[in-house]
């Protein structure tokens, strides 16, 4: 038996504010479905086809694919890339393979994916364990054995069948390395300057808290009594040293990008493993989204201090809103100051970090004044970056409606975390005055951040803030002049020259 089972991250579109080293990510879930795979089914090929790390177009990609005639593809976009996603899986028809879907976006929308007539099977939740038990029930073709994998959506006919969830997986150290051998790992951070030889590391799934517009803990929780709650597991830290020599010494990787949706959720786990990079003398420089509440925590009992050391410089904090009714309301549980006393810690005590914060806007409650408002206590904030979100009805959140399915994925463009002044008529008018706050507003704290950054004694801060701000002011110029002339289309997310090549 000669099959291959293939996965493919599409040509996509790039993020404004990403350089070209730093734009795409190794797709880490493909490493590890890949491995997972491999391991348990000996008889079958396993390959990644990461399209934008190779700088692969429309072209190349389909002529790949007809070369390899693989017997099955996986996919796994998020929101906005579905539409690339989709068409992956209608070059894969006429190959022949059979499509399997999952992610946060399509695991979530398992019924509607199906009935585009391009996905054979869907999977919710975590895929390692689901994927090694899909493999013989697709090769004996009967209904009665996808019937017995769990977490999975096919159609039976045209029945729609879900197998029923999965428990996420209780131990991580029982998962095979992620087959870093499988992906161009020398293209991750290439030309980068603040992120050359990057690598995507989990050190945790799941997360403790309940975001009411955050779609990851929900694809890495546990249904228990017919409600899905977060649970966190988390990997040990030999284990975790272990993968970063592998990653150092095999690959000449330099820089981690931690993608847990809470890295510092885990109270010792941390550092314990920068004690072990720091008596290995492994200081790699890391990024990483934490909790500010949790970082207090982590100041308190030296782990942040000690995470810092071993080479911990990119902080992002989901910061969200200001005002304590917001919190509630999206549950994001920052209600006593949190943010400000962790990011006053970072700037007194370790002025090398980089800092960047995300805040959503577009809640029900908004209007242009409390846009003007959140805008303006943002950067009284000591944050070297800050990013404003409009709230997205992601798949999975209280958020998405049933009439939002778009079976051609264009309607998902829109979809990109990027502030647009057309489309909804109400969204346009909070845009429009975020855009003018972004311009207009410059208290003393965004001022002298900014000028410190721009010229304080540390390069990697200097360097980042010019990039950042290159990026930033034409972006919201653009954005002010599109909304005043009413203009519509998109001109945040940017089509690379090799896209159709």
């Amino acid at each position: 038996m000669d099959e291959l089972f293939l996965f493919v991250r599409p040509p996509r579109p790039l993020w404004p504010f990403n350089g070209p080293g730093s734009a795409f990510w190794p797709p880490l879930a493909f490493a590890s479905l890949a491995a997972a795979l491999r391991e348990k089914v000996r008889d079958l090929r396993v390959a990644i086809l990461d399209a934008p790390a190779l700088k692969m177009g429309w072209k190349s990609v389909t002529a790949e694919i007809r070369r390899l005639r693989p017997t099955y593809i996986g996919i796994g976009e998020e929101a906005v890339s579905c539409l690339e996603g989709l068409c992956v899986a209608a070059l894969a028809k006429e190959a022949g393979a059979r499509v399997i879907a999952g992610g946060c976006f399509f695991g979530n929308v398992g019924p509607q994916a199906l009935q585009t007539g391009l996905i054979d099977v869907v999977v919710q939740g975590e895929g390692e364990e689901t994927i090694v038990g899909l493999i013989p029930a697709l090769r004996s073709r009967q209904a009665g054995d996808l019937r017995q994998v769990r977490g999975i959506h096919f159609l039976d006919g045209e029945e729609v069948v879900f197998t029923g969830h999965r428990p996420p997986i209780p131990n991580l150290d029982d998962l095979p390395f992620p087959a870093y051998d499988l992906l161009p790992a020398e293209r991750y951070g290439q030309g980068s300057r603040n992120h050359a030889g990057l690598a995507a590391i989990e050190s945790s799934r799941g997360c403790t808290a309940v975001c009411e517009f955050c779609v990851l803990w929900r694809q890495m929780g546990r249904f228990r009594g017919g409600r899905l709650a977060p649970v966190i597991r988390t990997k040990s830290p030999e284990r975790l040293r272990q993968e970063i020599r592998v990653l150092v010494r095999n690959y000449g990787r330099r820089y981690l990008g931690w993608v847990d949706p809470c890295f510092n959720a885990h109270p010792r786990v941390p550092r314990q493993l920068a004690e072990l990079l720091l008596r290995d003398n492994l200081r790699l420089g890391q990024s990483a989204w934490v909790r500010a509440d949790y970082l207090l925590r982590d100041e308190n009992s030296g782990a942040l201090e000690t995470s810092i050391e071993a080479g911990l410089n990119e902080l992002y904090l989901g910061i969200e809103r200001a005002e304590k009714e917001d919190l509630e309301l999206i549950k994001k549980g920052y209600i006593n100051g949190e943010v400000a006393a962790a990011l006053r810690i970072l700037e007194e005590r370790y002025p090398s970090v980089f800092t960047l914060g995300s805040l959503i806007y577009g809640l029900p409650s908004d209007t242009p004044r409390s846009v003007w408002r959140l805008a303006r206590r943002a950067y009284q904030l000591p944050l070297d970056m800050t990013f404003f979100i409009p709230l997205t009805p992601l798949p999975g959140t209280p958020y998405w409606k049933p009439e939002m399915w778009d079976p051609t994925g264009q309607t998902y463009r829109d979809f990109d975390f990027l502030p647009h002044v057309d489309g909804d008529a109400r969204q346009a008018r909070l845009t429009m005055t975020l855009f003018v706050a972004m311009a207009l507003l410059w208290p003393r704290q965004r001022l002298g951040r900014t000028l410190s950054s721009l010229w304080g004694r540390h390069a990697r801060r200097r360097s980042i803030t010019r990039r950042h701000l290159s990026r930033t002011v034409p972006f919201v110029a653009r954005g002010i002049v599109r909304g005043l002339l009413n203009q519509g289309g998109h001109y945040g997310m940017r089509i690379p020259e090799w896209y159709n090549s």
